[in-house]
């Protein structure tokens, strides 16, 4: 732009405030502050009179008399033999009626190595190559190339 190019004189420079958002929010927060309750919001219920007692509303407020106790039967059968079950549970760890067994320290097992037979020829180990090769992915896969690309496949 030259000399005399604009039918207006260049506006001047007005200086901007860049905390204005920050103090804004400064302000909203504490008007917010000042409008907060004491205590904080409590989601407990609250324990309210009602205008009937349930008691009295399911006519429970009178005095129930206590049942008396059901007297004592003796046993239908005496019996001879003590209880022994049908199927008892196996031997064990909260399954048996018996105490618990006495502890037993296992015996250590001798470690003996065979000796390498002469002219035997040596044993077939498989290769592992294949467990690392990775699975091929499944955008081009042909079935998926097809459907995705129709016209470079017409026969």
């Amino acid at each position: 732009m030259g000399k005399g190019t604009t039918f207006n004189p260049p506006v001047q420079h007005m200086a901007d405030d860049f905390n204005a958002p920050k103090k804004l929010a400064n302000k909203e927060r504490a008007d917010a502050k000042i409008k907060e309750q004491e205590k904080p919001f409590s989601q407990r219920a609250k324990h309210t009179t009602t205008f009937n007692n349930p008691k009295g509303v399911y006519g429970e407020d009178i005095a129930i008399p206590e049942r008396p106790a059901p007297p004592k039967r003796e046993p239908a059968m005496q019996h001879d033999k003590p209880f022994k079950p049908s199927h008892p549970p196996r031997c064990g760890y909260n399954r048996t009626f018996n105490k618990y067994p006495e502890y037993k320290e296992n015996p250590l097992k001798p470690t003996t190595r065979k000796a390498p037979v002469e002219n035997e020829p040596a044993k077939f180990k498989p290769t592992y190559n294949d467990r690392s090769r990775p699975t091929p992915s499944v955008a081009t896969n042909i079935r998926n190339l097809k459907a995705s690309f129709p016209s470079a496949f017409r026969r």
